[in-house]
């Protein structure tokens, strides 16, 4: 599971750091990019390959491997190997105790991340059920908004962050392997909800996924408490007008001028509301 490796290589540096060093492995280099571990041999791909070279700034920056599937397919390789002569070493801070706090409570995240993606305890899944329902029913939730609750915004970004950018690059590296997920398993956009109910990006990814599985009224209230988020929310028009554009999509006009409506009474000086709005009548009169 893409992500995997950095927390294997966070939870051994903090408790052997003071002791040794790190040995000479691809698993313990800057430039190699876990994608899977399992039964503790962690495989990936190394981004000072020139093959990867055209793909790095999609790989890097979105964790995107559309491009270059089949390239990862045969260059995939055990982070368990000798490294080779560009070894750069992952390095921690030594003397500063703030910073090691910082990387403890990081791997943290991590350990939980795989602790509420592997668990079997409930079998509850969000195809079935809606965000709402699991947060009430299935323990894995609960316990992330009951943990969460208390900590500092920055605590929370940095969790949904992980648990909201992780999905992508593990559905990516499944359908690389033609492996299929567990069938409880709850999907990113899911688990950083919980930790955090006024992230964004989540609020749309699982609203839009509740209408597509047919919770509809679900689907909506979630799209619709977008608007209430602070004003300072980062991209927050940009957002509501997604939510927006996915309801006309769908031909569901009736919807989007409710969404529309609402963030224009918000933010009446907004362009992107008012064009919504009118996007909304020629698609009403056919």
């Amino acid at each position: 599971m893409p992500g995997s490796g950095y927390e294997e290589k966070m939870h051994w540096s903090i408790e052997n750091k003071m002791t040794c060093h790190l040995e000479k492995i691809c698993t313990n280099c800057h430039a190699f990019r876990p994608l899977s571990c399992e039964q503790g041999e962690e495989k990936g791909i190394c981004l000072m390959d020139p093959i990867f070279e055209t793909f790095l700034d999609e790989i890097v920056e979105k964790d995107n491997f559309e491009g270059c599937q089949e390239l990862v397919r045969k260059k995939i390789f055990s982070g368990e190997q000798e490294a080779c002569s560009l070894f750069d070493p992952i390095d921690f801070p030594e003397d500063d105790p703030e910073m090691l706090d910082l990387v403890e409570e990081f791997d943290g995240v991590s350990v939980q991340q795989t602790q509420y993606y592997g668990s079997v305890e409930t079998g509850y899944s969000f195809q079935d059920h809606s965000f709402t329902w699991l947060l009430e029913h299935d323990g894995r939730l609960q316990k992330l908004r009951a943990e969460y609750s208390d900590r500092s915004r920055e605590e929370r970004r940095m969790a949904v962050d992980m648990e909201y950018h992780s999905s992508p690059a593990v559905q990516m590296f499944r359908k690389l392997v033609g492996e299929n997920a567990p069938p409880d398993e709850l999907p990113g956009e899911v688990v950083a909800l919980a930790i955090d109910p006024g992230y964004a990006p989540a609020l749309l990814t699982v609203g839009t996924h509740e209408i597509l599985l047919g919770r509809v009224d679900e689907g909506m209230s979630l799209l619709l408490s977008l608007v209430d988020l602070p004003s300072d929310t980062e991209d927050l028009r940009i957002i509501i007008d997604k939510a927006g554009r996915f309801l006309l999509d769908r031909q569901d006009s009736s919807r989007a001028l409710e969404l529309y409506e609402k963030a224009a009474k918000i933010y009446p000086d907004e362009l992107l509301f008012q064009e919504g709005i009118a996007a909304c009548f020629p698609r009403e009169k056919k």
